[in-house]
């Protein structure tokens, strides 16, 4: 799942980490079966199909169903970025109109937080964030303040990440990817199915699916087996709870971009 790669780059130029996965179609010898069940299925499974039979292409398919029909969702985790090693808290509210609130903590680099409504992205670094990226004189002149991301600046990506098509391993359904059906399990108290998924791209992924109900990704994590959530694990809840922004008051708000390194 999380890979968002317009993401990793913005995050990347701000010396930080956070990756996306993708998931993709798997080439079994029930591929084409499997997709012309899932088409006519509802994302809950019948009471005669039994999750731990079906065949990756089938997990994968019912997770992407379930997921598109999804108006919301809270994704909690982290990342570790593969040449730093260095680690980023990542929790997140977003839906389907555009909207989401994002908190990151970044190992040695402090925080920074995201907000995106009709279309407008703010962005707010920690002094410890600003000073990195910026240095100390723009930290402390713009302490605690929002910047309003134009079109064109090299953050402007980071407000890709409130795509909710994007943000997720079931975002895409016309993806080419491999899948096998994994084992069962529990995430977080809830029955869960698991499908490995593969691409020559992206690596290794293990998903997570609630196996009673919608069968929505409850949990993404980078290898497979033991390997399994090193370097990302991100959980995902909250399923259709309205995100509600909170409210920046309008003399917080810097209407441009990160000035220069050194500029006060």
């Amino acid at each position: 799942m999380p890979a968002n790669r317009a993401v990793a780059a913005a995050l990347a130029a701000l010396g930080l980490a956070l990756t996306a996965t993708a998931c993709d179609d798997a080439k079994d010898s029930t591929a084409a079966a499997a997709a012309a069940a899932a088409a006519s299925s509802p994302a809950s499974p019948s009471p005669t199909e039994r999750v731990a039979s079906m065949t990756g292409k089938r997990l994968l398919d019912k997770g992407r169903e379930a997921y598109g029909k999804a108006s919301s969702l809270r994704m909690t985790g982290f990342v570790v970025d593969e040449d730093s090693g260095r680690r980023t808290g990542v929790q997140l509210a977003a839906d389907r109109k555009g909207q989401c609130q994002l908190k990151a903590d970044v190992d040695g680099t402090g925080q920074f937080e995201i907000l995106r409504t009709e279309g407008t992205t703010l962005f707010r670094p920690s002094t410890a964030t600003l000073t990195a990226i910026r240095g100390a004189a723009v930290a402390e002149r713009y302490r605690d303040r929002w910047f309003k991301i134009p079109a064109g600046s090299e953050y402007s990506s980071l407000g890709d990440l409130c795509d909710l098509a994007g943000l997720t391993a079931f975002g895409d359904p016309n993806g080419s990817w491999q899948a096998l059906a994994g084992e069962p399990g529990t995430v977080a108290g809830r029955a869960s199915m698991g499908v490995q998924l593969s691409s020559t791209e992206e690596g290794a992924f293990t998903a997570h699916l609630a196996a009673e109900g919608a069968m929505v990704p409850l949990r993404v994590e980078d290898g497979w087996g033991e390997s399994a959530g090193k370097n990302m694990t991100l959980d995902f809840t909250d399923y259709d709870v309205p995100v509600v922004l909170p409210a920046v008051p309008a003399g917080s708000v810097v209407d441009g971009d990160l000035p220069a390194k050194g500029a006060v």
